[in-house]
């Protein structure tokens, strides 16, 4: 590559970088109402810079929640090493709990579209990854049961994430207390009652997020089940 071509690759750069800053200040002080044309007067771009970098509003959308999802995989990843593998498991879950409160327009605008979108769809197996090396370690550690999964955490997470939406204006402590009941479901200690079926996997996961194109046969009663001992 000349010079000249990594001028222009790192112009290109900064120009994706510009607007993607631009799109993230202006969604959070207005709603995702704001127009293509003010995000590219913010960025001090023109419009047809913008569409050369993303073919949609939409696109733009969803590449600002695949930078925020590969932050907190860099977030993860620098827990790793913590000396409480424990802590470091539920200090991972309050930042992403933290991230979904402050971010929750751009998450409630992707949808599903982590289904049919590659680069979200990466993003999200990195967090799954990473999410199942802390939970690991934590396993390893005595601090979290051994008989969980990486997606059985972020489908119990996904309540505390609802949470920080919906309670986040009403009273912090109360996202505070639905984290505290789930590491209370995985803790390793006292013994807990023996899980039935399988850990999910993140195909299950995605199957699960699609509509089904045949009818659902009822799922039989679901007992409670036998105490221990």
């Amino acid at each position: 590559m000349t010079p000249a071509e990594r001028g222009l690759r790192a112009d290109a750069e900064r120009n994706r970088r510009r607007l993607l800053d631009a799109a993230e200040a202006l969604f959070r002080e207005r709603g995702l109402d704001v127009g293509v044309a003010e995000i590219a007067e913010r960025a001090g771009v023109g419009r047809g810079t913008l569409f050369r970098n993303f073919a949609s509003k939409e696109d733009l959308i969803a590449a600002i929640v695949v930078d925020r999802m590969s932050d907190a995989v860099g977030e993860a990843r620098g827990l790793l090493d913590a000396a409480d593998p424990g802590e470091a498991l539920f200090e991972f879950l309050w930042i992403i709990a933290g991230r979904q409160q402050l971010d929750r327009g751009l998450f409630e605008a992707v949808g599903d579209a982590w289904l049919v979108n590659d680069e979200i769809r990466a993003a999200h197996a990195e967090i799954v990854g990473v999410m199942g090396q802390l939970l690991e370690r934590a396993q390893d550690a005595g601090a979290v049961r051994a008989d969980v999964g990486a997606m059985d955490v972020l489908i119990m997470f996904k309540g505390v994430c609802e949470a920080a939406c919906a309670f986040a204006h009403v009273d912090s402590d109360i996202v505070r207390r639905q984290l505290d009941l789930l590491r209370a479901a995985l803790r390793a200690d006292p013994a807990p009652q023996p899980l039935r079926g399988r850990a999910p996997t993140l195909d299950d996961v995605e199957r699960a997020a699609q509509k089904p194109t045949a009818p659902v046969k009822p799922a039989a009663p679901v007992k409670p089940a036998a105490p221990a001992g």
